[in-house]
C-alpha cells in the first residue's frame, strides 16, 4: 500500500440516489483510516464533502499506460444521500 507521505491519485464512483459519478481524487491515511480528498468531479455532480473515507481492501494499483501514471482504483461505492 501507499507510505502516509505520499498522495496516489484515485478514481472512484459515487452513488447519490439513482445516478452515478465517478470522480478522481488524492489518497491520505489519517489514523489508520483511509480517505479520498476530491480534486475532479463532474459538474453535475451534487455536493460531495471534501473527504471521502474509502475502505483499503477495495483499492487496486492501476498503471495509465497512456499518461504513464500509476493510480489507484477503488472497486466499492461511496453512497451519498
Amino acid at each position: 500500500m501507499f507510505r502516509d507521505s505520499e498522495y496516489p491519485l484515485v478514481v472512484f464512483r459515487v452513488r447519490v440516489s439513482r445516478e452515478q459519478f465517478t470522480l478522481k481524487g488524492r489518497l491520505q491515511r489519517e489514523g489508520g483510516v483511509v480517505y479520498a480528498t476530491v480534486e475532479e468531479m463532474p459538474d453535475e455532480c451534487p455536493f460531495l464533502p471534501d473527504r471521502i473515507r474509502l475502505e483499503e481492501d477495495d483499492l487496486e494499483l492501476k498503471h495509465d499506460a497512456a499518461g504513464g501514471e500509476d493510480y489507484y482504483q477503488y472497486h466499492g461505492w461511496v453512497v451519498a444521500f
